[in-house]
């Protein structure tokens, strides 16, 4: 429902206060409160993170270049170069953040420290892969070097089962043994990618119990290596229309698997890509993401996981621990373009708002869903609009008021990222036809930092930040600098974002 009222009769006479300037009425208004007396949540300064997948590090299999059908990764990759000097420079800008080990192919690897890895042609049955100390070692430099914390998923395929089913730790610890030997700090460790697909992806016949299970063994191991450490699960994978495939994360914290935990993850796609093929249950067409009500599934399913977190184990922090536009590598033309944006900075700003601590986003580089192209090194929308959350938005979230707002306006708010007393303020908005101007009572005739993201199109994969369009010279940014609009208001173009810093907010919650 459309609730928003046209306003431009009662703007024909408005103007830039300074200046007597006339300022051209929006086509819409919406009216908005803020809470600035003290945040409604507060989340991780490492909220928006990033992966690598497992099989991006070993050179394995993942997602096709053509979005053919696949269950998994198809196409080979050649072993992440996590050294070239473009995507360091690009990555470093999206930090402090959590850099993700994971994915598929996390629970198909061998591990093989040594120094004449065994061959893949050699591996025993349920191994594809191997994992090399010179990997782990790659893994390490890049995120030590840039300043990322790192989220490593051991693996819990068929390889380090026994004839009986059950998860042994002989070959994990391995690993820790090289790990811990080398002082490599592992922030999270997690054990498995989505245990609700096993029986699909890994021929691994999984229940609560198994899991209730092996995630207290790997407790036990971790602490055979570390008197302090973080492990996660169940990384669940929920689809927009069924949740999980096989419900496994809630009868786990039923049965009492919280007790092994320090954080809750779980995984969420809001639509899937055409190499989904039959197993597709929520097709993507174009446009889809700039519907309110698919947008507001996330909460659907955040509040699921929330609410069993409330129930068995209420301490401990929820991360979204995978994320993309599309499920099975990405949309070409939408993932990696600018109709994906709108997604991305609204799931965000919506999962920040329930207070989900970290939202690690499917790839840094990598198919179509990547925030950078690995291939080009082109930073992709996506990208730019990452590194204007890193730099703007705070860990304090402000409650928004809704007085008269358009469904197809998205707000939220939070204290200014390093700028004590500031706020800001991001406005989606979905709308295909109308300009919006943003009236946030007692802050809009206040200064404003401005920056309007556009582009010429929803498949197109240039973005533009106040008309200008963004490109990197070999890593290094442009100054991605706002307009400086005064008293203005603060208008934002139909199908565009916007970042909006009120520097003089002087909000009692952002001190």
């Amino acid at each position: 429902m459309r609730t928003a009222f046209f306003s431009s009769f009662l703007l024909l006479a408005a103007c830039d206060s300074s200046s007597g300037t006339p300022v051209s009425p929006a086509d819409t208004t919406a009216e908005l409160t803020l809470d600035l007396s003290a945040p409604v949540a507060r989340i991780d300064e490492r909220y928006l993170s990033f992966a690598v997948d497992t099989a991006q590090v070993v050179g394995g299999l993942f997602w096709s270049a053509e979005p053919v059908a696949q269950l998994i990764g198809q196409e080979r990759q050649p072993v992440y170069d996590f050294k070239r000097p473009r995507l360091r420079a690009l990555a470093a800008e999206l930090a402090p953040a959590f850099l993700r080990i994971g994915g598929s192919d996390a629970d198909r690897v061998f591990y093989d420290m040594s120094e004449n890895p065994v061959a893949e042609e050699d591996l025993s049955e349920g191994f594809e892969f191997v994992l090399t100390a010179d990997q782990i070692d790659g893994i390490f430099e890049f995120s030590g070097a840039l300043g990322f914390d790192v989220a490593f998923t051991l693996s819990a395929g068929p390889g380090p089962r026994n004839e009986q089913g059950d998860w042994t730790p002989e070959m994990a610890r391995i690993l820790l043994e090289y790990v811990s030997a080398n002082a490599y700090e592992v922030t999270l460790w997690e054990l498995g990618n989505e245990w609700d697909r096993f029986p699909i992806i890994l021929g691994v016949p999984a229940t609560p119990e198994m899991a209730v299970r092996e995630f207290a063994a790997v407790r036990t191991l971790l602490g055979e290596f570390y008197d302090d450490f973080r492990l996660g699960g169940t990384s669940g994978a929920y689809w927009p229309s069924i949740g999980e495939l096989i419900p496994m994360y809630g009868p786990f914290m039923e049965m009492g698997g919280g007790d092994s935990l320090d954080v809750v993850t779980w995984h969420y796609y809001p639509t899937q890509s055409e190499r989904g093929g039959v197993l597709r249950t929520d097709e993507w067409e174009r446009g889809i993401l700039l519907d309110p009500e698919a947008l507001d599934i996330a909460l659907k399913w955040a509040d699921e996981v929330i609410g069993y977190r409330d129930a068995y184990a209420p301490d401990l922090p929820v991360w979204l621990g995978e994320s993309g536009h599309a499920q099975f590598g990405g949309q070409p033309g939408a993932s990696d373009a600018f109709e994906g944006t709108f997604w991305w900075l609204d799931q965000l700003g919506a999962l920040a708002r329930r207070e989900i601590q970290v939202s690690v986003r499917q790839t840094l580089s990598g198919s179509n869903y990547g925030m950078i192209d690995d291939v080009t090194l082109e930073p992709r929308p996506d990208y730019w609009a990452s590194v204007l959350w890193r730099r703007l938005m705070g860990q304090r979230v402000l409650d928004v008021g809704r007085t008269e707002v358009d469904d197809l306006v998205r707000v939220y708010a939070h204290c200014s990222y390093h700028r004590p007393g500031a706020v800001t303020v991001l406005a989606i908005n979905l709308d295909a036809e109308n300009d919006v101007r943003i009236e946030i009572e007692g802050l809009s005739n206040a200064d404003k930092e401005l920056y309007v993201l556009t582009s010429d199109a929803l498949d197109s994969s240039d973005l533009m930040l106040n008309g200008t369009l963004l490109r990197d010279e070999d890593g290094v940014l442009p100054p991605l600098d706002p307009e400086r609009i005064g008293t203005k208001p603060a208008d934002v173009p139909a199908r565009a974002m916007a970042f909006i810093v009120y520097p003089n907010a002087d909000a009692p919650a952002c001190q």
